[in-house]
Formats: C-alpha cells, structure tokens, sequence
C-alpha cells in the first residue's frame, strides 16, 4: 500500500470518528432537553393542580358559584321576611278600626248608635252651598254632640268641643302654638239658621287630664240668642270645620242634627 492510500484512509477514519462524535454528542443534548422539559412540565402540573386533583381555576369557579348560590338564598330569604312582616302589617292594620275612639267618644257614639246617629249624618246641602259661596274648602266633621246646659249659659258664654269627642285633627301648627299660649283664633261661623258670624276659638284646660276647645267671643249675644229654636239642652249638633280665603282662615259650620227639650 502507498503512502498516499494509507494518509487518504486515516483521514476518512478521522472525519468518520468526528462525526460519529458530534451525533453523539448532539444525541445527548436532544435527550438532556427533552428530559428538561418533561421535568418541568411534571413541576408546572403539580404546581397548577392542588393535591385533590381539581385544578385551581375549575375550583375557584365552582366556590364562586357556590358562594353566589348562598348569597342569592340569604337575599331571596331576606325579601320574603321581608314580605311576610308587611303583609302581617297590612292584616294588623285591617283588623284595626280606622278611627278608634276615645273613652269620652265612645260613650257618645254609643249613645248616637241608639238614636240612629252613627254614622254621622251628611251635612245639609243649604250649609255646603254657604260655605261654597264663601270659597269654603277642606270641609271635616269635628265633632257631634249633646248641647248641655252650660253650653247655653249666658255666665259660661261658650260651647264647648271636649278634646276627647274630637274626630279628626283640623288645626295647623301655627294654630296649635297660638292656641298653647292662652292666645285666642278669630274664626267664621255658619250659625243653625244658615247666617255667618264671627266668634273666638280658644282651648281651655280643665286640670290634668281634660281639655276642650271653645268657642267663646259674642257666642250667646249672637249665636245663642238667634238660634233659640235649635239650640236647645239635649239637642244633638254637629261642628264641622273648613278653611276660607288665600289665608285658608278656619271657619266652623253649627248644624242641628236633632231637637232638644221641649220648652
């Protein structure tokens, strides 16, 4: 063999043994990144999914949902408590009387019940058109009573509206501060015989525990003294109150609903 062959077949040897190398070595490189990466993926998993297998995001959904589900409970629970104390309101309120009357009230309307009083006559239709004529409006009933003795008394010189047969609230604040101070209310009055007249209101108290409003002023000079034919003791009357004029002035219509003694 020449020297030639034998340097051409070291050579090939050579570059054969280089290559054989480098697949070697690149072999081992493919296989360390691939073991790399099936280390890391086996880490990612175990730290993406809890130790019961659930995967945090499908858990935190279903917590989500399960707290949204209590809270959506405890609000529709919260309505109907809700709606159970109103409508238990409501069946406390109907079972209520709309006006429930005082003692003193009650002894009357029982007492008007037996004379075929209550419920309280209308007003008569000559007294609305009076007061309509006079730009009357917000007409209420505040009181029907017996007239007493003492109501036509020239020395008492008043009737009286006892705060306890009183049916409705028909003073305003301003009138119940004037009132409070001793200070007495100029009014209207629309007298039995249809004839308007000017009296005072005043609110008189008897001790601790009575009250009335009065009307005083030239109640017997002009009231009492004109209307002699109703206006007797035992006569049954009714009080109704209204506002006239732009400063809404309190007026009070004296109606006889049913005679009295006999002179």
């Amino acid at each position: 063999m020449s020297n030639v062959e034998n340097g051409y077949d070291l050579h090939s040897l050579l570059q054969k043994l280089k290559r054989e190398e480098e697949q070697e070595s690149y072999n081992e490189r493919e296989s360390l990144r691939k073991l790399t990466l099936i280390v890391v993926q086996g880490f990612v998993n175990r730290l993406v999914k809890e130790p019961t297998g659930i995967p945090m995001e499908k858990r935190g959904t279903k917590r989500e949902n399960q707290d949204y589900l209590i809270h959506k409970q405890k609000k529709h629970k919260a309505c109907n408590d809700k709606e159970k104390q109103q409508e238990q309101k409501i069946k406390k309120e109907k079972k209520k009387p709309n006006h429930v009357p005082k003692k003193g009230q009650a002894e009357a309307m029982q007492k008007f019940t037996e004379l075929g009083l209550e419920p309280p006559p209308d007003m008569p239709e000559a007294f609305k058109i009076c007061i309509q004529d006079m730009g009357g409006t917000e007409i209420k009933l505040v009181i029907q009573k017996f007239i007493r003795v003492t109501d036509l008394d020239p020395q008492q010189n008043r009737m009286s509206m006892p705060l306890k047969q009183v049916r409705c609230e028909f003073l305003n604040e301003a009138e119940k501060e004037k009132l409070s101070r001793r200070e007495a209310i100029q009014v209207v009055l629309v007298e039995p015989r249809v004839v308007v007249s000017e009296l005072n209101l005043n609110k008189w108290d008897v001790g601790k525990t009575s009250s009335s409003y009065v009307l005083n002023g030239p109640w017997f000079k002009n009231v009492v003294t004109n209307n002699k034919d109703s206006l007797k003791p035992t006569a049954v009357v009714q009080i109704w109150s209204f506002r006239v004029g732009t400063n809404s002035q309190l007026g009070f219509a004296l109606v006889k609903v049913r005679d009295g003694e006999q002179d």
